[in-house]
């Protein structure tokens, strides 16, 4: 089967999203598969800006996809979130649109520019959720919001939820050589790694980390990631007085770099009020660390509470300093969730998913059968 995927998105996870590098892994599984997936992103560096490059994508889209253009050459078409919006309920080939997280619900939890832009772009993604025969989503929770926002009916919705590379995160399946990963870590280090958005409510952790350093002075909070909250972080840690506690590392340049912090860190903390799905619990959980998160949106799905990991209301760090305390003064729970959570991230292989996926779209394509195998 000959497979088209839309996708505007920044191919660099660093300066873009994990958007990315979910498409990105779905086409490789498929392709493992004996598919051919086509990522058809935008054409040259123009205009500059992410925003614009992306709109523009989509207006010259049906330009590539007319008649007799490079649609008749797919058995798929599959646009992610606004990509695709012009050929939605037009396109000649069986046409899906993929939304990994609801632009509307998520602009409810920014404020300015962001929250504007967001919002604007949800019009989009509405426009194409309601065209599209099929709409893919990520969780329970995206799939109720989608049906709340869009009003696209249950019927044309489908689960396929996101996936990680286990190879990439898993460093060793041996119980010896994880044994010894683990003796290596610094156990009071919690690692924190998301783009900086108001909807991470990254705020919410360092507020935390000040009661956490006061009750346990060893305790230290390492931050990856950039965005726009970047200055307003670093100024909270300054006014906290947390400087020796809590350091923010903006976006390294080398994902290995980062993955080097999951294998150094003994907890990890995100407690964003917002999250679609969340690959980067999921990125933890394969490294080794139990989570401290949210009860907030899709978290819950992908964190189960008391298993994985600890989930305590959003906007209360009261609460998450709690619950980061008791994780990092008791090692045995510790270990105890960690060694659920590397078994929990091994049922989220992209292989899996793209079975998932598979299953998902065919009584679409039965409607118009592949013409290739």
């Amino acid at each position: 089967m000959r497979i088209a995927f839309l996708d505007s998105w920044l191919q660099d996870s660093a300066c873009g999203s994990g958007t990315a590098v979910a498409i990105g892994g779905l086409a490789a599984a498929l392709i493992r598969r004996g598919h051919t997936v086509e990522r058809l992103v935008p054409r040259g560096l123009w205009p500059r800006s992410l925003l614009l490059r992306r709109l523009w994508f989509n207006l010259t889209l049906p330009a590539r996809f007319g008649r007799g253009g490079e649609a008749d050459s797919y058995d798929l078409i599959v646009g992610f979130d606004i990509d695709g919006v012009r050929l939605a309920g037009s396109s000649p080939a069986p046409y899906a649109c993929s939304i990994k997280g609801v632009l509307a619900e998520e602009s409810r939890c920014e404020r300015g520019w962001p929250r504007r832009m967001l919002a604007g772009l949800a019009l989009l993604e509405r426009r194409n959720a309601r065209r599209a025969p099929l709409v893919l989503s990520t969780s329970r929770y995206c799939i109720d919001r989608i049906r709340h926002h869009y009003g696209v009916p249950v019927q044309r919705l489908a689960l396929v939820p996101e996936g990680i590379d286990l190879e990439l995160w898993q460093s060793s399946t041996d119980p010896a050589a994880l044994a010894d990963l683990d003796a290596r870590r610094e156990p009071f280090t919690v690692l924190c790694v998301a783009r900086q958005y108001p909807r991470k409510r990254i705020v919410d952790l360092i507020d935390a980390f000040a009661t956490v350093s006061a009750c346990e002075p060893r305790a230290r909070l390492v931050v990856i990631g950039d965005g726009p909250e970047h200055t307003t972080l670093s100024q909270r840690v300054r006014t906290l007085g947390l400087d020796r506690s809590v350091r923010l590392l903006g976006a390294l340049p080398d994902d290995a770099d980062v993955r080097a912090w999951y294998g150094r860190a003994s907890v990890f903390c995100l407690p964003s009020e917002q999250e679609g799905f969340g690959i980067v619990f999921l990125e933890a959980m394969a490294s080794g660390l139990p989570v401290v998160s949210t009860t907030a949106a899709a978290i819950p799905e992908v964190v189960p509470d008391g298993e994985v990991g600890l989930l305590v209301p959003p906007r209360d760090p009261a609460a998450l300093a709690e619950a980061l305390l008791r994780l990092l003064q008791d090692p045995a729970l510790r270990a105890r969730l960690r060694d659920a959570g590397r078994l929990h991230a091994g049922r989220y292989g992209w292989d899996r998913v793209a079975d998932r996926f598979l299953e998902a779209v065919a009584p679409l394509l039965a409607v118009s059968p592949p013409i290739r195998d």
